[in-house]
């Protein structure tokens, strides 16, 4: 199989994924099974069709709104179906087959933190946890490149810097507004992808999504009626930031260090 039909089809396998990955986002916080039943509409309860369920096509097809009823469906469905396809294979171009299957995982991740975080401002630690404990045994796996004692010790640094830097930012931000300002969950998500990226790509995850997350949280605060007092989710900003960084980290990371020479 040529390398472009890999990608295509890599592509195509990352849509359907990004479909599950909806399923998910609005199943597992409401404690619905996630793999009994068939899709239904949230408005008015019917069954969905398998030709309206297909990714991204079906969306385009039926306008955006439900067969059945007209209900406005959101766009956050084609977003995800899209960004994991868009994702996985750029992963998969980027990576050799072992390491690529472990970042997808990550993807994954990362992709339906980001969904329930824009949904319902929580990130559920049965994702988070979970992801810790396979950002460490993908370490000495399938992500290992030298001696198992130094990939543990790479990802579990990566779980320190990511995680606890965000926790001393949430205890210093505590202690100064005296409201809380960070969830527990945007730690763990960090110490996720620390686990699975090390330490330097963790940091830089954290830097990426704080100016993305500043900039585009002013503006929605700016269009808000509640001010500063305005809830901005930061999953949604660390998630993508986590895959730009996987994707391109070490790169930025050079051209900086080459700036500053």
């Amino acid at each position: 199989m040529s390398s472009g039909v890999q990608i295509v089809f890599v592509l195509v396998f990352g849509c359907v994924v990004g479909s599950f990955l909806n399923v998910v986002r609005y199943r597992l916080p409401r404690k619905a099974g996630m793999v009994s039943g068939r899709s239904m509409c949230p408005e008015c309860g019917r069954r969905i069709a398998w030709y309206d369920n297909v990714p991204i096509l079906s969306y385009l097809a039926l306008r955006g709104r439900c067969r059945r009823c007209g209900w406005g469906i959101p766009w956050i469905y084609p977003v995800i179906e899209a960004s994991t396809g868009a994702s996985f294979a750029l992963i998969w171009y980027s990576f050799p087959p072992g390491q690529a299957v472990a970042y997808m995982v990550l993807a994954a991740l990362l992709t339906v933190c980001a969904g329930i975080d824009a949904d319902l401002r929580i990130i559920p630690d049965k994702l988070t946890l979970p992801g810790i404990v396979l950002g460490l045994v993908f370490s000495v796996t399938l992500l290992k490149t030298g001696p198992v004692d130094k990939a543990l010790v790479r990802s579990l640094l990566g779980i320190v810097a990511g995680g606890g830097t965000l926790f001393g930012v949430a205890v210093l931000y505590k202690l100064v507004r005296r409201i809380e300002g960070m969830g527990g969950g945007d730690v763990k998500l960090m110490a996720m992808v620390g686990a699975f990226l090390g330490y330097k790509l963790a940091l830089l995850t954290i830097f990426v999504g704080s100016v993305a997350g500043g900039i585009i949280g002013l503006f929605l605060i700016h269009r808000s009626s509640e001010g500063m007092k305005t809830s901005v989710p930061f999953g949604v900003f660390l998630s993508p930031a986590g895959i730009v960084c996987l994707l391109w980290g070490d790169a930025l990371i050079g051209a900086y260090l080459n700036l500053i020479k």
